[in-house]
């Protein structure tokens, strides 16, 4: 865990974090904390070969800082994800990886789809920015996961405050940041590494492959590719198999970028291809089968197990084109100019009459263009920047399915402008920032009766942030944010009006519906001492206009089957909770870990409490590492994870009136690595999740209704790094 350590400190000191000489160059002035670490280093090296001040300007010349300034500020209240815990985390959703952060879980729908929960906000209330870019192939609601391969991510970003500022609308919650990492430019040797997964549930497999490097002819000229192929059969829970979950996905990318002096030019292609089973269980023919398997939490017939995927299931193709351009110009600040395309195709098949199966139910295609313009000049103890968005989104149903859509067609614009100074004294680190966003949404089509509907909605928001950073020691800091974020009603919570195939439910929109306004203030205090490192983050936020969906308790049948009815409405929320992250060192090569979690979620009038709110929960592991057998470097690491009963909980919010039980999972993980080679090395990972294959249910599971979660998994990792 020492470089999750190392990486977590760096970020807190706010600015970017050294790597290989061959990365870009930022000049020595925007991070003096980085530079001193330098200076001493290099005074050393001078003291031991007896060299003065005059050889040294001769020899070393100027001296740079090379690295990249990170996207999250030092007056955030955020945490990091490592390379090394993404490819341990191999054959894992992102959900589960975020979830190596305390306030972190996750809302699922089945076994494959699953959204991060960040302080129990979640769907479109947590921004993901993917190497810079809004991820904007989450307009449909919570059926469907991230199109997103989290393996090409260099480490991750976990923003908690409310910081819509410098991200935009929809940061309510808090921002994932997927961060790549910086081109090997001027690198002479290649490198990369494949991995290989082969996991028990599901009998899945997958490999992922990365390589690097710079042209022969041009050590500018740097590249990356990168890609992954994952199989898997029908999961099962711990007595059952659940028939036709299995998935497909195909995932590939490519960076190429020019650095010459202060500019670089950089292009990125990224694709996402996705076939998921949609689990049998949920689609059913009448209400009255449909009450009985809801009763019953179980399906009643289980098929053999198979690799095949049968009607119903997911299909997404998602393709994502950015280019950017850097430029230092000196005394003038720095330039930041980014444009990316998303194409987004997404189909639902389901078993149809007459043998038209094939024939998508649901067919939609969604595009997005994004611009974006940023400046940022320091002088002195203060740091400017300004920067301005640009956002189009449309999407088309495909015509001729038969089938009404779920959303109408529609186009939304999105223009936003915004300035934040920063100022720097001694322990101290300070910023305040305003925006202004206006969007425009207009919405056309008709419902399953033939009724004509949408409409136009404009949307404007002014929002802000204040935030402080204060270190008095090297073993205490201190973080606090405060911000004002919004969030416009999305067309699918306006005029949904048709069943969710992953749920098995029918969802209705508002039209009526305003932008939720949210207030959110986190507060941060870190203590990190020789033996015990403790972190504790507190926040309230009040929320006007909460949006989520309720069951009216009666149910619609079309042609597809009976679907319990859900209702998008509008209420004031008030939500409040501790995050608790310690770690205790009490020998050189042993650590124990915790991470737990509290959240309180009411109505502001009604004091009724919200549904979908995460349970209190401890995670904890006990990590021994560092241990060296000749050549061989091993760790192992045992788990254990407890969820309690949620019992703030409203019988009125749900299709069933209580909640399931706690339940305890226990894991672990092996791990050896050693040289084969000069320059390479095999990594062998042995893991388990609920080890002694406990049946439980998740309450933030949305198909928890028909079956169980899942049971014992064990996973096998094979990598070899080049």
């Amino acid at each position: 865990m020492s470089c999750v350590y190392v990486a977590f400190c760096l970020l807190l000191s706010a600015l970017a974090v050294p790597s290989k000489a061959a990365q870009t160059e930022v000049k020595a002035h925007t991070d003096k904390a980085l530079t001193a670490p330098a200076d001493s280093a290099r005074a050393a090296k001078k003291k031991q070969k007896g060299k003065l001040l005059l050889e040294k300007e001769q020899n070393i010349g100027e001296v740079v800082v090379t690295g990249e300034r990170r996207e999250t500020s030092v007056n955030s209240v955020s945490n990091r994800i490592s390379e090394t815990i993404i490819d341990r985390s191999m054959g894992k959703s992102l959900a589960s990886i975020l979830e190596h952060v305390s306030g972190v879980s996750s809302i699922q729908t089945g076994t494959s789809v699953a959204k991060p929960v960040i302080n129990g906000m979640y769907g479109n209330r947590i921004l993901i920015v993917n190497n810079g870019a809004r991820q904007t192939g989450q307009q449909w609601g919570l059926d469907h996961a991230p199109e997103i391969d989290q393996n090409s991510s260099g480490s991750i970003e976990v923003v908690k405050g409310a910081e819509s500022v410098r991200y935009g609308s929809e940061a309510l919650g808090g921002i994932i940041v997927m961060e790549q990492k910086t081109l090997p430019y001027r690198q002479a040797k290649a490198e990369g590494h494949v991995n290989t997964l082969y996991g028990s549930n599901g009998q899945r497999y997958s490999v992922v492959a990365q390589a690097e490097g710079t042209m022969p002819f041009d050590r500018r000229l740097a590249w990356r590719l990168q890609g992954t192929y994952a199989n898997s059969g029908d999961r099962k829970t711990a007595h059952y198999l659940l028939n036709n979950t299995g998935f497909r996905e195909h995932d590939l990318a490519a960076t190429f970028g020019y650095k010459f002096d202060n500019l670089r030019v950089e292009g990125y292609y990224s694709m996402y291809n996705m076939k998921t089973g949609v689990m049998l269980s949920a689609q059913l023919g009448s209400e009255d089968l449909l009450k009985e398997r809801i009763a019953l939490g179980r399906p009643i017939v289980i098929d053999p197990f198979t690799r095949s995927i049968g009607y119903p299931f997911h299909r997404v193709v998602h393709h994502t084109a950015i280019g950017k351009v850097y430029l230092d110009a000196g005394r003038y600040g720095n330039f930041f100019w980014q444009t990316a395309f998303q194409s987004d195709d997404r189909k639902e098949n389901r078993i149809r009459r007459m043998n038209h199966s094939d024939i998508p139910a649901v067919s939609m295609h969604l595009t997005s263009f994004q611009n974006l313009l940023k400046w940022n000049l320091s002088y002195g103890r203060w740091d400017t920047e300004a920067g301005g968005s640009y956002l189009h989104i449309r999407n088309k149903n495909q015509e001729g399915t038969g089938v009404v859509p779920l959303i109408p067609n529609y186009t939304e614009y999105d223009l936003g402008a915004y300035a934040i100074q920063k100022y720097r004294l001694g322990a101290w680190n300070a910023e305040a920032g305003i925006r202004f966003d206006n969007q425009e949404t207009r919405a056309a089509g008709y419902d399953y009766t033939g009724r004509r509907y949408g409409g136009h909605h404009t949307f404007s928001n002014l929002s802000y942030d204040l935030g402080a950073n204060y270190q008095p020691s090297e073993r205490w800091k201190f973080t606090s944010n405060l911000g004002l974020a919004w969030r416009a009603p999305h067309v699918y919570e306006l005029y949904s009006n048709g069943n969710e195939l992953g749920s098995g439910m029918f969802v209705m929109g508002d039209s009526a519906m305003h932008s939720e306004q949210s207030t959110k203030w986190i507060t941060s205090a870190n203590y990190r001492g020789r033996l015990v490192s403790v972190r504790l983050d507190a926040y309230l936020q009040w929320i006007n206009g909460y949006i989520y969906d309720e069951p009216t308790h009666q149910y619609i049948t079309v042609i597809s089957g009976s679907y319990p009815l859900f209702k998008y409405k509008q209420t004031d929320a008030f939500f409040r909770g501790v995050d608790l992250d310690v770690r205790v060192k009490p020998v050189e090569h042993l650590e124990y870990h915790l991470l737990s979690a509290f959240i309180w979620a009411n109505e502001r009038k009604t004091d009724a409490y919200l549904p979908y709110i995460p349970s209190a929960r401890i995670d904890h592991d006990l990590t021994w590492e560092g241990i060296r057998l000749g050549g061989i470097s091993l760790w192992a690491q045992l788990k254990h994870r407890f969820v309690a009963k949620q019992r703030h909980f409203n019988p009125a919010s749900d299709l069933i009136p209580f909640t399931p039980p706690s339940y305890s999972l226990f894991g672990f993980e092996l791990g050896a690595e050693w040289n084969v080679a000069k320059g390479s090395h095999l990594r062998l990972l042995l893991a388990a999740d609920n080890l002694f294959n406990k049946e439980y249910k998740e309450y933030t599971n949305r198909s928890r209704y028909y079956a169980h979660d899942m049971g014992r998994d064990v996973r096998c990792t094979v990598g070899w790094y080049f």
